[in-house]
This record gives C-alpha cells, sequence and structure tokens, in this order.
C-alpha cells in the first residue's frame, strides 16, 4: 500500500508539472505555427502584443491567448486598420498541438473587436488580403488541407465589438455598436443544432443616403437547424427585435454552392402601433415609456427564390397602420388619423420588376390633415405612375406635438401635386400623354439649432408639369447669408425613381454670403497657425475641409453675388456662369473683385474623389494688392518667401493645376503652374537676400528698392520653381534674373546687372584702366534656401576674360603632372588588388572547412538520435528520444555555429591584415604622386 501511494504521489506530481510546463514548452510551436500563418496567407501588416498560453482554464485542452491583434492594409489601405482586437481566444486540442502535425480549434473568444470593412467604388475591398497561390485553380480546393489549423467550432462569441461596413460599390453602409454575439453548437457533426444569441446597443442600416435603420437597439435569438454537409439551414425557433418591433421568421436557406437558395417569410409577433413608433429615433429617445399611443400595427413579408450576384429572390413587405395616434403626456396637441397600407412586391430575377402600392398614407398633425397614395410599377423597360400628394404642414405647431430639444422650427408648407403616366412619355418627350401638376409652396419656414447658424425660408413656390419643375421664386437666409434662385429642374421623374442626373439652370442671386459661418469654421480660422511638416502651409482655416459636390446634379448657376466672406478674404461683385456637374464645380469667365483688385477665373474644382480633390484653373488677376495676397494665401510664402517683404500691385496671368490637401491648399509636389508676374509698383524692405547683395556690392540702394519695369515669367513643375531670366530695374539698376528654387527651398539663382567700372571696382579686384564711367556686366550666384540665402560669388566680364587666359597655360602644367601622377596610383593600385584577392581566397577556405565540420557534427547528432529512437520500446520512451533527438541535433548545431563564429573571426582577420597592407601600398604611392 504504501508503494502505491507513493507511486501515486509521483503521478500527481508530474501531472502538475505537465500542466505547468507544457504550455511553455509548446508556446514557441503556437507562436511559430500562427506568424507563419499570418504572413504566408495575408497581404497584410499584422501585429500582436502578446500570446499566452494555459492548460488550466479548459483544461485538457489548450488555451491561446492573443493580444492587442491587429491587421492592417497595405497600398491603397495602408492607412486602414482592418480589425483590432483588444484580445482573441482560441481553445485548442490538446493533442493536436502535440503532434504538430494539424492544430485543431475548439472554442474562439473575440474581446472588444474592431472591425472596419471598406469597398471602395471600383470594388476593391479592404479584407480581400488573402494571397494569391500560383496554382491558382488548386488554392480553393485545398487551402484547408494546407493550413496549420483545422477548425473544429463548438462555440464562437464576440464581446463588446464594434463592426462598420462601408461598401461604397453598392452605397451600403452598416455600423453595430457594443455587439455581442453566441454562436454555439457541435459543427463537427453534419447535422447539429445551433443557436444564436445576438445584442448590438445601436444598428445603422443606410442605402443611397437614406437610413432604413438609424441607432437601433436589436436583439437576435435563433435556433437553427443545420444540416452543415450540405448547407441547408432551417430556422426553428427564433426572434428578432428593433428597438420594440418584435418579429419571428420561418423558413430555410440553402447554400450548396455560390447561389443562396432563400425561402422565408416573417411579420410581426405584436400589433401595437408603440412598437412601430419606437423606430422614429427623435420619439425613442424622449420619454417613450410616457407618450399616450393607440391603433393597430402590422408587418409581414418574405423572400423567396436564388441571391448571386446576378440574381436577386422575389421579396414582398406588407405594411398596415389603422387608426392611430400618438401624444406626448406633457404637450398639447397630438398626431391623429395615422393610417398607412403599403405592399410592396418584386418578381425575382434582376430586381427591376418591382410594384408598389401605397393605397393610403395619411396623418393629422395640430388639425393639418396630410394625405398621399401611389402605385408604381417599375420595370427595365418602363416605369408606370399614379398618385397624389397633398395636405398642410404647420412648422408652428410641431413644438406642440414632439419634444424638439434646442431646435426650434416655423412656417407652413403646403402641397398639392398629382402625376399619372409612363417614364418612357417624358423620356420620349411624349409630355402630351403624361399627367403632371400641382404645386409645393414654402412661408416663412424657420430652422434653429444651437450648432448652426438659423435656416429661414421666406417664400418658396414650385410648380409641377410633365418637362420640368418651375422654381418661381426661392428666397432663404442661413445666418447673415442670403441666397435668391429662379430657374427650372428638369428631370424630376428619372431623377426619383432612376437616379438618373437632376439638371436645372436658375439665376443665382445674393448680397452677401459668409462661408465661414456656413462651413462652421469662423471661430478656428482666427487661431490656426497652419504649419505642417512637410514645408509646407495649409491654409489659415484650420478646421477646413474637402467641399463636395454633388455627383448627380446637372446645374448652371447664372451668378450675381454682391459680397462674398471666406476665411480672410472678402470677394465683391462675383458674375458668371458657373456649372456644377459630375461631382465638378466649373466657373466660366466668374469675374470679382478681391484682394485689392479685379480677377477673373475660369477652370474646374473636381472633388469627385474626395480623397484626391484637384483644381485646374485659368487666373487674369489685375492690380491686386500684394499684402493681401500674402495675408490670404499663407502658402505663397512658401514658393516665394521675398513676397512676405513687397509692397504694391500686382498684375499676373496665371494657369494652375494641383491636388489639394484635406483642408483645400494645395500640394505643393502636384502643383504645376505658369505664368506671367508683371508691376510697375513694387518696394521691397527688409528682405534678406537683398540686404546682402547690397554689402556685397557696397550698394545701400538695395536693402530697401524700388521695383520698376518688372515682368517676370515662371514654372511650377515637379516640386521646382523655375523662373525664366527675366530683366526689370532694381533701385535704378537694370538687372535679369533668372534661376531654380525646389521644394526643399534650396535656391540656384543667377542675378545679373551693369554697374559703371567705379563702382564695380570697389568689390570686385582686378577692374581698372578705361571709362571709370563705362558699366561692366557683374553676375552675382544666390544659393542657400530661400529662408536663408547667400551670395555665394560675383563676378565680372572683364576678370573672366583674363582669367581664362591663365586657366589655359595652367591647365596644360597640369595636366602632364596629373598623368604621371596617374601612372603611380594605377600601379600601386594592381599590387593592392592582387594581394586582398589573395586574402580573400584563403578566407574562403577557412569558411568552408568550418562549415564542413558542423555538418559532421549534426549529422552523428542525428545518427545518435535514431540509434535511441530504435532502442525506445514504448510510447513514452519514444517520445522522450525524439525529445532527445532534437536537444542533440540542437546542441551539435550550437557546436557548428560556433565553429562557423570562430572560422569567420579567423577569416576577417585575414582580409584585414590584407587590407591594411593594400591600404599602405596605396597611400604611400598618392604621397609619391601629390609631388608632381
Amino acid at each position: 500500500m504504501k508503494k502505491f501511494i507513493k507511486i501515486l504521489l509521483i503521478i500527481i506530481v508530474v501531472f502538475i508539472a505537465a500542466i505547468i510546463l507544457l504550455p511553455i514548452i509548446f508556446k514557441g510551436k503556437i507562436l511559430t505555427a500562427v506568424q507563419e500563418e499570418a504572413n504566408n496567407s495575408l497581404n497584410a501588416k499584422v501585429g500582436f502584443a502578446d500570446v499566452n498560453l494555459s492548460l488550466i482554464s479548459n483544461f485538457p485542452n489548450l488555451t491561446v491567448k492573443i493580444k492587442d491583434l491587429t491587421i492592417t492594409g497595405i497600398d491603397t489601405f495602408a492607412t486602414d486598420t482592418l480589425i483590432d482586437f483588444k484580445s482573441l481566444t482560441a481553445t485548442l486540442d490538446i493533442m493536436s498541438v502535440i503532434s504538430g502535425d494539424e492544430i485543431k480549434i475548439k472554442r474562439i473568444s473575440l474581446d472588444k473587436p474592431i472591425i472596419n470593412i471598406k469597398i471602395l467604388a471600383d470594388g476593391t475591398a479592404n479584407y480581400d488580403i488573402a494571397k494569391e497561390d500560383t496554382a491558382s485553380v488548386e488554392a480553393t480546393d485545398t487551402a484547408s488541407e494546407n493550413s496549420a489549423f483545422k477548425l473544429n467550432l463548438k462555440k464562437f462569441e464576440i464581446n463588446n465589438g464594434n463592426i462598420v461596413y462601408d461598401d461604397k460599390s453598392s452605397d451600403v453602409y452598416a455600423r453595430l455598436q457594443n455587439l455581442n454575439f453566441i454562436l454555439s453548437g457541435d459543427m463537427t457533426e453534419d447535422l447539429t443544432n445551433l443557436k444564436i444569441n445576438m445584442t448590438s446597443d445601436t444598428m445603422t442600416v443606410a442605402s443611397g443616403g437614406i437610413k432604413y435603420l438609424n441607432k437601433v437597439k436589436t436583439v437576435f435569438d435563433s435556433e437553427l437547424k443545420a444540416d452543415l454537409a450540405n448547407s441547408v439551414y432551417t430556422f426553428k425557433d427564433n426572434d428578432l427585435k428593433l428597438n420594440e418591433i418584435d418579429l419571428g421568421f420561418d423558413g430555410t436557406v440553402k447554400m450548396p454552392s455560390d447561389d443562396i437558395d432563400i425561402d422565408i417569410t416573417f411579420k410581426t409577433k405584436n400589433t401595437k402601433f408603440k412598437d412601430a413608433l419606437s423606430m422614429v429615433p427623435a420619439i425613442y429617445k424622449t420619454d417613450f415609456d410616457d407618450i399616450e399611443t393607440s391603433g393597430q400595427f402590422k408587418l409581414d413579408g418574405y423572400a423567396k427564390g436564388i441571391y448571386n450576384d446576378t440574381n436577386m429572390p422575389a421579396y414582398g413587405v406588407n405594411l398596415l397602420v389603422k387608426n392611430a395616434r400618438f401624444k406626448y403626456p406633457d404637450l398639447p396637441k397630438s398626431v391623429e388619423n395615422i393610417n398607412v397600407d403599403m405592399k410592396v412586391d418584386a418578381k425575382e430575377g434582376s430586381g427591376d420588376d418591382m410594384t408598389v402600392n401605397i393605397k393610403k398614407a395619411s396623418l393629422t398633425t395640430a388639425g393639418n390633415p396630410f394625405k398621399m397614395n401611389a402605385f408604381i410599377t417599375m420595370s427595365a423597360a418602363d416605369i408606370a405612375m399614379k398618385g397624389n400628394m397633398k395636405g398642410k404642414i404647420d412648422l408652428n405647431s410641431v413644438k406642440d406635438i414632439i419634444d424638439l430639444d434646442d431646435m426650434s422650427l416655423s412656417g407652413i408648407i403646403n402641397t398639392d401635386i398629382n402625376f399619372d403616366g409612363n417614364l418612357s412619355d417624358i423620356e420620349n418627350e411624349h409630355y402630351e400623354k403624361f399627367n403632371a401638376d400641382g404645386n409645393l409652396g414654402i412661408e416663412n419656414m424657420g430652422i434653429e439649432m444651437s450648432d448652426m447658424p438659423k435656416v429661414t425660408i421666406q417664400k418658396a413656390d414650385m410648380y409641377l408639369s410633365p418637362q420640368f419643375v418651375d422654381l418661381k421664386q426661392f428666397s432663404a437666409t442661413a445666418g447673415k447669408s442670403d441666397f435668391h434662385l429662379v430657374g427650372k429642374l428638369n428631370n424630376i421623374f428619372s431623377y426619383v425613381f432612376k437616379d438618373e442626373l437632376l439638371s436645372g439652370t436658375f439665376n443665382f442671386n445674393s448680397n452677401y454670403i459668409d462661408v465661414d459661418e456656413l462651413s462652421g469654421s469662423s471661430e478656428t480660422s482666427e487661431t490656426s497657425t497652419g504649419n505642417t511638416s512637410s514645408g509646407e502651409q495649409s491654409s489659415s482655416a484650420g478646421s477646413s475641409e474637402v467641399v463636395e459636390i454633388p455627383k448627380n446634379l446637372d446645374f448652371t448657376l447664372n451668378s450675381d453675388l454682391k459680397k462674398i466672406k471666406y476665411d480672410k478674404m472678402l470677394i465683391t461683385d462675383a458674375k458668371g456662369k458657373i456649372l456644377v456637374k459630375n461631382g465638378k464645380l466649373d466657373m466660366n469667365n466668374l469675374n470679382m473683385n478681391m484682394l485689392g483688385g479685379k480677377v477673373r477665373i475660369s477652370g474646374l474644382y473636381d472633388a469627385a474623389d474626395l480623397s484626391k480633390p484637384k483644381v485646374d484653373f485659368n487666373l487674369n488677376m489685375t492690380r491686386i494688392s500684394i499684402p493681401e495676397v500674402v495675408k490670404t494665401f499663407t502658402s505663397v510664402k512658401t514658393i516665394a518667401p521675398i513676397i512676405e517683404n513687397c509692397i504694391g500691385d500686382i498684375n499676373a496671368d496665371i494657369s494652375l493645376n494641383s491636388l489639394l490637401k484635406q483642408d483645400m491648399t494645395p500640394i505643393l509636389k502636384t502643383l504645376i503652374s505658369s505664368g506671367n508676374l508683371s508691376s510697375n509698383n513694387i518696394r521691397i524692405s527688409g528682405n534678406g537676400l537683398l540686404g546682402k547683395l547690397a554689402n556685397a556690392t557696397k550698394q545701400n540702394k538695395f536693402k530697401s528698392p524700388r521695383v520698376n519695369d518688372f515682368n517676370l515669367k515662371y514654372s511650377i513643375d515637379n516640386g521646382k520653381l523655375t523662373v525664366k531670366p527675366s530683366t526689370f530695374k532694381l533701385a535704378g539698376t537694370k538687372v535679369t534674373l533668372g534661376g531654380t528654387q525646389g521644394l526643399d527651398k534650396k535656391l540656384n539663382l543667377n542675378l545679373d546687372m551693369e554697374l559703371p567700372k567705379r563702382i564695380a571696382s570697389g568689390f570686385i579686384s582686378g577692374i581698372s584702366g578705361g571709362n571709370p564711367n563705362q558699366n561692366v556686366k557683374i553676375g552675382a550666384k544666390i544659393g542657400g534656401t530661400s529662408d536663408n540665402p547667400k551670395i555665394a560669388g560675383l563676378s565680372s566680364s572683364l576678370t573672366d576674360n583674363l582669367k581664362d587666359e591663365v586657366k589655359e597655360k595652367v591647365n596644360d602644367v597640369k595636366k602632364q603632372a596629373k598623368e604621371k601622377a596617374n601612372k603611380i596610383i594605377e600601379d600601386a593600385q594592381k599590387q593592392a588588388n592582387a594581394i586582398i584577392s589573395q586574402a580573400e581566397k584563403q578566407a574562403a577556405n577557412i569558411r568552408n572547412e568550418a562549415k564542413k565540420q558542423g555538418q559532421r557534427l549534426i549529422s552523428e547528432a542525428g545518427r545518435q538520435g535514431d540509434r535511441l529512437i530504435k532502442e525506445a520500446h514504448n510510447p513514452i520512451a519514444k517520445k522522450a528520444a525524439e525529445i532527445s533527438k532534437q536537444e542533440l541535433i540542437k546542441k551539435a548545431r550550437q557546436q557548428a555555429n560556433n565553429l562557423n563564429a570562430q572560422a569567420d573571426k579567423q577569416a576577417n582577420n585575414v582580409i584585414k591584415a590584407a587590407r591594411n597592407r593594400a591600404d599602405k601600398i596605396v597611400n604611400d604611392a598618392k604621397r609619391r604622386a601629390a609631388s608632381y
């Protein structure tokens, strides 16, 4: 008995030791497998802080926790993080880890994951990071077989996750916040029951600019009968709750291939109108429990058919709201007679065949009735529509119905619109076959919110006809700004039903537009410094963002704008044609007064790609104030710092093409520009370069000179400013300036001038004799940077001729001496190369011999290990022998590495000694050559 107890104690000690030590032993294997799997499988940057292993938490399985796991994209998505997990925990089968052939995963848990899925307009997706196999045809079939991991899941969960899905290609956006999700069941069986439990504090789903779900609290509990072998899933018992709406599902989803076969019905489990009212965010968030409601609500629908890239299943939705009302207990008025009877049916196929039947939609707000009905049949060939809308909305009464918090509404909206016909008749200009008439009128409509300027529409009158919408009057103010438009909107029905361009022509007038107030940047613009790390400077409006131009508009604005305030700039009498089309703003001979002079602009602002906005302008400027330019456009000081020291006005003809930063200032390395600058009224004061020129030439007049007859041509391309040789008068002296300046601000300029001999001889030697009043040409080399310019040298045309004669004779003597010196150095170099070559051969022999000895040691260790394995007679001894073999090989490799290191050291010493000897021979030769 004592012996048994002793053996039992030994077993327990060994077992506990195994629990503690096995995670340490196999941590390296797990880390290697995870890293290799990521590197072999993904075109992305994968990072994690640490991997923790434990046998205790899920014994007898091994628990792996990867902390702070991130996957960041490359190339197009280099700045986007696809996933960021606080931790990823996986439960692994311990025997599969020990064998090392295929690690089986039983459970996965994600803690506080942030997942950002992004799809660009061209279909490029940030999650498409799997590396392509060269044998791409076989890759799909063999991917799971080649993986170091295999899913044997019993549970998958997400804790406190945030997920964003942003698909620009299909204009779909979804966001889940504080998501908790559990999928459980035996997923190793072909037939099994799966349970799904999901909650999300808020869920938002939008498409085409419409939010179908807006911050909806979501709960989903479902039990599925799953045929995993055939990918068939049948709803058994389930419940989807959206705020207070409770939906149940029945049916089956089959996914045997890329096609998804759907046969599902759904319907609400309750019929209270108050539940439907919970889907209105403004109502649900404010005293929802106390709202008085009555009426019936019913929602049901179906989806049946095949879903794939080219086919949509048939689907339908029925919505019924009957005799409903609601009233806040603390407010005097209510919304009564809410009735909706709507049915949507779509046939299986392309998704074009659909019928929308709004039999009735009506309500009465504060005693004002509003009603509409419509019957719309859509197909690929045509759209038939019939309906009417009539009613009055008194915005002054909204505050008596709903608590508006910090918002204030006022005004009256009247509408009476009828339409009946086929869209094809409008497109084919058979207007007599399409009946459309009515009007929409707005009077004294006001909107006030704490974070935006007050908006008032004094009057708006729109009249509907088959051809167009006639905007007879639109007068509005937003803060200090006013807007007045008259014109026509074309293609309104194709715009609404087929998302085609909405076109129109308007006369656009305004007495004052405050762009800073409208964009919300008026406060921050005064405090922004505008400096950037790249040496470029942003605009002073630090909060400016890219101005988006709608892509589905084609508007012509014949504009007459009396005054515009933008940042520090005031524009007056802006007149001309502005075209808004395809996300671009095209200005055609837009004339205005600004910067103390007159400006004419023609060109394009292109915001079709908001990540890369660009401009392509031609500007004609007359007598614009230089100080105003400096104050308004801070980036101009980066290109030409001297402008900050100039007073006066200037004329300019400029072409400019550039990408813009997100603060709407140019990206200087992409700037392409050329033009001509002219003036006869410039004074320069306090400029460092001219101060140095004055000191170098001993002419104080250059310190604060007046510039006359200024006419300068320039170009900017590839980050370089090039000034073509331009002649003007500087303090009465005729000068010619030309050269370049780079983005690094380095200067390479030439300034030529003509001065009398008597003056030039004062700062350049060798000028004497002849007429002292005779002008000689002086050249100044300007280097350094635009921040710290330097006069690199001064020369004269007279001294240059004398220097050339002396230089020719000196060069002949130097040539002969150089030939003798080169011969001495060449012979020494040959001798040195021979010494180094012999040393490199000797070093290679030393390394090769060490490598052979190391390989013999490793081979012998392997043979010793094989003998130990062969002599083992049970599985435990055999496993111990395998570990011993690995240790023998490991020690042999260490010995081999030591031999190689010693050989490297010896070989390097041989080469070093040879190089020292060779260097001495060459240096001695150079000293002898230097005497020639």
